[in-house]
């Protein structure tokens, strides 16, 4: 009966000791994926970075539209003011000569001023556009970014749970062993009777 149960213990044992080297396999196989993923994790500090440009960005987009509402305000009020200065120059045409050339010269001035917002306003709306497609850009590239983290997350969540397991086998492992190391003892110290 002894050697059915010293049997059975070494097949027992034996068991284990394969579990433990397809363990140790399983965890080389995992180390190997950690090691290759980590070439594709991003730095928090770029990711970082790149929050903080979007910021800056959308702030001085955010500036550049002020100032292009405000100059198109001033253009809508020029060119509300060429058209009262038209029309006067209308009415008064054949008995103010002499003020109708005034007028027209002083209404040459605001079209060229007009000219002039009118370009401006045609280089804001210009940094404006460009300026969108920047930030829409780094939106993108933060939303990889992004992607990659949740990637990263799940990774690593899904080794701590395999560690997690590996360690509860191995405290199983000793903890068979260990009643087995006092099985075998209690038998050796009853064996010479």
């Amino acid at each position: 009966m002894q050697s059915s149960s010293t049997n059975v213990s070494d097949v027992v044992f034996g068991q284990l000791q394969d579990v433990i080297r397809i363990q140790q396999s399983v965890i080389l196989r995992l180390n190997e994926k950690l090691s290759l993923q980590d070439k594709d994790m991003v730095p928090f500090d770029k990711y970082a970075g790149l929050v903080s440009e979007l910021k800056e960005e959308r702030h001085q987009h955010n500036q550049t539209r002020e100032r292009f509402l405000k100059e198109s305000e001033k253009l809508n009020f020029a060119m509300g003011e060429i058209q009262v200065l038209k029309g006067r120059l209308e009415s008064e045409r054949e008995s103010f000569e002499k003020a109708l050339h005034n007028e027209r010269n002083r209404a040459k001035k605001e079209s060229a001023k007009n000219d002039k917002l009118i370009s401006k306003c045609d280089r804001i709306k210009s940094i404006i556009m460009k300026r969108e497609g920047i930030l829409n850009e780094k939106e993108n590239q933060i939303k990889e970014l992004q992607t990659k983290l949740d990637k990263q997350r799940r990774t690593l969540n899904a080794r701590l749970t395999e560690l997690d397991i590996r360690r509860q086998q191995e405290e199983y492992m000793a903890r068979v062993l260990q009643q087995r190391s006092r099985v075998e003892g209690a038998a050796g110290h009853s064996s010479p009777r």
